[in-house]
């Protein structure tokens, strides 16, 4: 479920056309993270950043030209849709470590919290990271162990949470009982949805639930590191090798501007009421500097 009393993407809009400046910061700051949740699963982080950036510099210097809040949901997916595609579609995964893994590789991060798995859970995970097992044996499997696609989810949860109490990586979405709403998130994460237009509308309603968002943004270099086969690798792979001081610092995605970021957005954003048209291009400027502001210090925190 979305956080209790979290304003709709569409609402943030109508109150930022009335000249809501602090309503456009968060505005700002939803579709950045979400830019940034598909960007990471479908291209990585790294191979997304650029992607990334001209997403969010797209929606900035065309959200003046959306006058109703009901097509703004479709317009800002195609921006990202088409950056995604002109950057040659899903990747095939791999390994790449980043902050939140603490520069370590992902492979071994799983590799070492796979002692936490039931031989099931593994097998499942395994299954569904592994495109050349059939749509039809994952069902039948998952049908067999819990129900599907639920017994996929409480697995990817089991391992989630063996990830961050065992090596410390900072997850902030480990919810106990999975809910059941979210079963589909493992197969957009696997690349296991049955179709495109599947796929978009499972990326539309990230947008409308923020814990789902972040919950697949912190996990993606995990992700890719599953589709590129981690569970079909030998232990062997550095299972021993000693980890660095724990990481306890939140996702970068999904973190919050620093106090320094956000009095740079006052200081362009808090300004004498205008008239109402120029409110509305100053807003519009207020927007673009708070996603600069934000994708600088994502990428920031990962370098």
């Amino acid at each position: 479920m979305a956080e209790a009393g979290a304003p709709s993407p569409q609402e943030l809009f109508k109150l930022w056309q009335n000249g809501d400046t602090a309503a456009g910061q968060k505005m700002a700051q939803r579709f950045t993270d979400w830019y940034y949740a598909v960007t990471a699963v479908q291209l990585g982080e790294i191979a997304g950043r650029s992607p990334l950036e001209r997403a969010c510099g797209t929606f900035a210097q065309g959200i003046t030209t959306i006058t109703r809040s009901s097509e703004l949901l479709d317009w800002a997916h195609g921006i990202v849709a088409r950056e995604v595609r002109s950057a040659g579609g899903r990747g095939p995964g791999g390994d790449f470590p980043n902050a939140l893994t603490g520069i370590r590789s992902p492979t071994d991060l799983l590799l070492r919290a796979k002692s936490s798995l039931t031989s099931t859970q593994f097998e499942l995970l395994a299954a569904t990271f592994d495109a050349e097992v059939p749509l039809a044996d994952l069902i039948e499997l998952s049908e067999a162990h819990g129900g599907w696609p639920l017994a996929i989810l409480e697995a990817r949860y089991v391992l989630k949470r063996a990830l961050r109490d065992g090596d410390g990586i900072p997850f902030t979405v480990v919810p106990e009982s999975p809910d059941l709403d979210r079963a589909p998130m493992p197969l957009y994460e696997a690349a296991r949805m049955s179709s495109g237009d599947e796929e978009a509308f499972f990326e539309k309603w990230l947008l409308s639930d923020i814990d789902l968002c972040r919950d697949v943004a912190e996990f993606a270099a995990f992700s890719h590191a599953l589709r590129a086969g981690a569970f079909r690798t030998p232990m062997a792979t550095s299972p021993q090798s000693p980890a660095p001081p724990r990481t306890t610092r939140s996702s970068p995605a999904m973190t919050a501007t620093s106090e320094q970021d956000r009095r740079i957005s006052r200081d362009v954003l808090d300004s004498p009421e205008p008239p109402p048209m120029r409110l509305v291009l100053w807003s519009a400027l207020g927007v673009i500097l708070v996603l600069v502001v934000i994708i600088a210090y994502l990428f920031g925190f990962t370098e």
